[in-house]
């Protein structure tokens, strides 16, 4: 549900420069969001967090670009990025639709499963991506000696969520020891695909939204927070549609761990106690077990 304008509103710099005026706002986890007027056409006037640096805008901002060349329902910039009262800020396309809705929750992953492998036939043709600042793939995570020393030091503090940390870590990199990922080809992969990003019309989908977290992965990266460890049928309706090779069913659950355990250990070096919403997220997710896990499907004890 939007938000009411409020007192965060953008400055009039902000709304003269772009000729927008504000209907509602529509919010946003970093970056924010509203739903602007500009000569009587729907669109979105974002600003940037202060956590994306110009280069990871650009990224974004080229991606989205080649996206839709690629002819899907996503928004690239129609004017932007700028610099104004100390933010970035673009204009996009307004993407009609809703949020799917259904009764039946596996139905639903099994469709996304298969749209999200349509998605990567396409996404696959992209060229001139190099990784994305601040991201690195699943074995550079696990292999840095400097988690072990960020575990070692809050070891005393916080014991049972280092303990935590210390097992999905080292079994991670059991799991990652015999794959052979130097041969393995990497994407672009969305980072997101999830319910809440996706909009239909009439049955048809009319906008895929939040490249925030796309980065260069494997395309099994791409099931990190579709999957989350518990949305088994994402992963099969991607089966049907682009049959997993068995090392991309192996490489599932280190992938997964992997990004949670970067995310993890950067709240400890932090010093953030929990999540932002403080509600231990993270650990929480670690803990997650599927059928898919194979050996590690028990629960952890």
């Amino acid at each position: 549900m939007p938000e009411s304008i409020g007192i965060n509103s953008p400055s009039n710099e902000v709304l003269e420069h772009f000729g927008a005026q504000v209907l509602t706002s529509l919010g946003g986890r970093f970056n924010k969001h509203w739903h602007v007027n500009v000569k009587n056409e729907r669109f979105v006037l974002r600003q940037w967090s202060p956590l994306h640096k110009k280069d990871d805008i650009d990224y974004e901002v080229r991606l989205l670009r080649n996206v839709a060349a690629l002819g899907w329902p996503v928004a690239p910039v129609v004017e932007g990025p700028i610099e104004l009262g100390g933010h970035m800020w673009c204009l996009f396309p307004y993407l009609p639709g809703d949020l799917l809705t259904t009764d039946d929750p596996i139905a639903e992953q099994r469709a996304r499963g298969r749209l999200l492998a349509q998605f990567h036939a396409d996404l696959v043709k992209l060229r001139g991506f190099g990784q994305r600042g601040g991201w690195r793939r699943c074995e550079n995570i696990v292999c840095d000696p400097a988690l072990d020393r960020l575990l070692d030091e809050h070891d005393r503090r916080r014991p049972e969520e280092v303990r935590i940390l210390r097992w999905h870590l080292e079994r991670a990199r059991e799991r990652l020891a015999g794959l052979k990922l130097q041969d393995r080809p990497g994407m672009i992969v969305h980072g997101d695909f999830t319910p809440w990003n996706l909009r239909f019309q009439d049955g048809r989908l009319t906008g895929i939204l939040d490249f925030e977290l796309a980065h260069w992965d494997y395309r099994v990266g791409d099931f990190a927070l579709s999957w989350r460890g518990k949305y088994d049928e994402v992963v099969y309706g991607y089966h049907e549609v682009s049959a997993l090779e068995p090392e991309e069913w192996e490489l599932l659950t280190p992938l997964w761990w992997a990004g949670l355990i970067e995310l993890a250990c950067k709240q400890l070096a932090e010093g953030i106690k929990e999540r932002a919403d403080g509600d231990g997220w993270t650990i929480r997710k670690l803990l997650e077990r599927s059928p898919l896990m194979g050996r590690d499907a028990k629960p952890f004890r």
